[in-house]
């Protein structure tokens, strides 16, 4: 996946029931583009999602298993992380209606079909 797929991505994703924003980072916390939460700094949203994805990544390989995505669950929201490739991370956040598994197998349809 390259720099250039990135807008037509957000597009589909963004119409997927239950996502309010999404965005696409690197691995390394540097944000490419799309939408944070209101009032976030999207610097700091995107180092946060690469040391949240980059940790449980590393739990996992420590237990010889494979990481499907990374799910924070607030109060009225969910931030779920996931690979999208050797160097991107794309964070989307979702109401606290969406089920996690759901909305991430419509964006696994979108992107990787």
């Amino acid at each position: 996946m390259e720099d250039k797929d990135f807008e037509e991505i957000l597009r589909k994703v963004s119409a997927i029931e239950h996502v309010t924003s999404v965005y696409i980072c690197s691995r390394a916390g540097a944000f490419t583009t799309g939408i944070t939460p209101k009032l976030a700094d999207r610097n700091m949203y995107s180092a946060i999602t690469s040391l949240a994805y980059g940790t449980a990544e590393q739990v996992g390989h420590e237990m010889n298993d494979d990481l499907q995505y990374v799910s924070l669950n607030f109060t009225q929201s969910r931030l779920l992380v996931v690979g999208i490739g050797p160097r991107n991370l794309m964070g989307l956040l979702i109401d606290d209606k969406g089920e996690p598994d759901c909305v991430l197998r419509d964006v696994q349809r979108l992107i990787f079909d």
